[in-house]
């Protein structure tokens, strides 16, 4: 009984401190904690649907914990791509490769089955919903933190009108990057 509170109150600390971090580039003290188990890694993802949760930008945006993050089948993180000097090369060598989402942030949706999700709005990827028509069973909403599968597919210029993406809501990022995520409607949850 003494070792389970004892347990229960080390964890609370943990998580209390990972709270006063968040907003300063403390990974030293972060990652120590995060390498406590996978108790700390669900906690700190139902917190990411804050917007600043997963924010910060440094060092990727993506905790140590796989929150807040876009990887392929083998491995390589897709966000900080689209931030880097030449963003479309970079994403045109992971063309058809599919990729994973855990607890990525949802930016904005600026049309009826697409929307941004990421870091910031610098370091941010278009999702391209697929599938029947008609409503997603899941109504992804500015904010949230969703998890999902799906591929990385070119698109030429001129996709951002297509999808209904327009100037202020990002049309050049878009069309400029050259990819985006294709993701099937039923591919999309809502993160725990």
């Amino acid at each position: 009984m003494g070792a389970a509170l004892l347990a229960v109150l080390v964890l609370a600390a943990l998580l209390l401190s990972q709270c006063g971090s968040d907003d300063a580039d403390g990974d030293p003290a972060s990652s120590t904690s995060g390498g406590s188990g996978d108790s700390s890694s669900s906690s700190s993802s139902s917190s990411s649907s804050s917007p600043t949760a997963a924010s910060p930008s440094t060092g990727g945006g993506e905790a140590a914990d796989g929150s807040g993050q876009i990887v392929t089948a083998q491995g390589e993180s897709v966000l900080p791509l689209t931030a880097g000097a030449d963003a479309a090369a970079a994403l045109a060598a992971l063309s058809g490769q599919p990729v994973t989402g855990t607890a990525v942030q949802v930016l904005s949706v600026p049309a009826d089955e697409g929307f941004w999700v990421g870091t910031s709005e610098t370091e941010r990827v278009w999702v391209q919903l697929t599938g029947e028509a008609g409503e997603s069973p899941y109504q992804v909403t500015e904010g949230d933190s969703v998890d999902f599968q799906g591929t990385v597919a070119a698109h030429a210029a001129g996709f951002a009108a297509q999808v209904g993406v327009d100037d202020a809501e990002g049309a050049a990022m878009l069309d400029g990057l050259g990819q985006h995520l294709e993701v099937a409607k039923s591919a999309v949850t809502l993160s725990e």
